[in-house]
């Protein structure tokens, strides 16, 4: 018994002070946000405009669920929010799973047009984030907020991802 009560306060000590880590259940901590909007994001769109304008500075909190396949009918290519555990250099997000929900503030479409063939082009600008199945942002910049999957290639996607996206309510200072 000497022995399990040493392993126990040794176990005890190297975890350090918990008791200084408050313990925030999600209903407490979604009080200070209000739910925005519900976006489906079908995994076989590049992206899916959520029909928000973010501002500088406002903070966001998303919660999401669904699967998603990264290629239609293969079943070791399904995934949920956080995606599979794989990188590849055909993701905007390199640093993240293949296939992650993430998300785009897009500040301006960039048009161009191919001289030779006529062909119109045209790019969103704009700062992409991790979301997963929950995340919390703080947004450095304006823009629209557009949702989709940490994959380029997305034709032949299935699924999707039902996403709720929270506005933290303002509160006055004072």
């Amino acid at each position: 018994m000497k022995g399990a009560a040493l392993t126990s306060i040794i176990l005890c000590a190297s975890l350090g002070p918990l008791w200084l880590v408050p313990s925030v259940h999600p209903q407490e901590f979604l009080q200070d946000f209000e739910l925005v909007k519900k976006v489906l994001v079908v995994a076989s769109t590049p992206w899916t405009d959520s029909g928000i304008a973010v501002k500088k500075g406002q903070e966001l909190y998303f919660e999401a669920e669904g699967t998603i396949s990264l290629q239609r009918d293969n079943p070791i290519s399904v995934c949920g929010p956080e995606g599979l555990n794989l990188r590849t250099m055909q993701q905007p997000l390199y640093d993240q799973n293949l296939g992650a929900l993430i998300c785009r503030v897009r500040e301006k479409v960039e048009a161009s047009e191919d001289k030779q063939t006529g062909e119109k082009t045209s790019r969103d600008v704009g700062e992409v984030f991790f979301i997963g199945k929950e995340n919390r942002l703080l947004l450095p910049k304006e823009g629209r907020l557009l949702l989709g999957v940490n994959e380029n290639v997305s034709g032949d996607n299935d699924g999707g991802f039902e996403v709720k996206i929270y506005l933290r309510k303002f509160r006055p200072q004072g």
